[in-house]
């Protein structure tokens, strides 16, 4: 396969959505939506704008719900994306609920069918990487809906859909994986 070098500002290569959530210093619940995240055991680690709103409350130490939708919920993802935290709360205009966490003080969103509920533990910023905030979490408790276990309790992988986001910074967008 010939490859060509390409100059591209960013390269996102299909990393699943994620919906962060969080209350502000007011008690407002607040979500955003995310694309760059990992998590190895009870760590996650969420990547964001530096001059972001969800990145400037959690740089100050907030719990947060990670919350992973589903490809039905394309429209409120793209909402939650394209609007700022700073003009206020976007679950009732998204058509998303904050529900109330038992473990942290975040909501989740009831309507994702995973809900992972987290503490900042540590704030990364680098010169070399000017304007990216990493936040590091630790995972306080996993919740998953009834309808998405097995009889064990176990995760049924067939029943997640889980929407991705992909591009180069300019072409971009979000994209379902329905199995064919």
């Amino acid at each position: 396969m010939e490859k060509i070098a390409v100059n591209y500002e960013k390269m996102y290569y299909g990393f699943p959505v994620i919906l962060t959530s969080f209350y502000d210093e007011d008690g407002v619940a607040h979500v955003t939506t995310s694309s760059s995240s990992y998590s190895l055991k009870d760590m996650i680690v969420l990547g964001f704008n530096s001059k972001g709103f969800a990145a400037q409350h959690l740089k100050a130490g907030t719990d947060f719900v990670v919350n992973v939708p589903d490809r039905s919920q394309q429209e409120s993802i793209s909402y939650c994306g394209s609007r700022s935290g700073a003009e206020g709360s976007k679950f009732a205009a998204a058509g998303l609920t904050p529900e109330v966490s038992e473990h942290v003080h975040a909501p989740a969103v009831r309507e994702c069918p995973i809900s992972i509920a987290c503490r900042v533990v540590e704030v990364v910023e680098s010169e070399q990487f000017p304007g990216v905030t990493n936040i590091v979490g630790k995972i306080v408790s996993r919740s998953v809906a009834k309808d998405y276990l097995n009889a064990e309790g176990r995760l049924q992988i067939d029943k997640l859909s889980p929407v991705i986001y992909a591009g180069d910074g300019v072409n971009k967008g979000f994209r379902d994986l329905q199995e064919s």
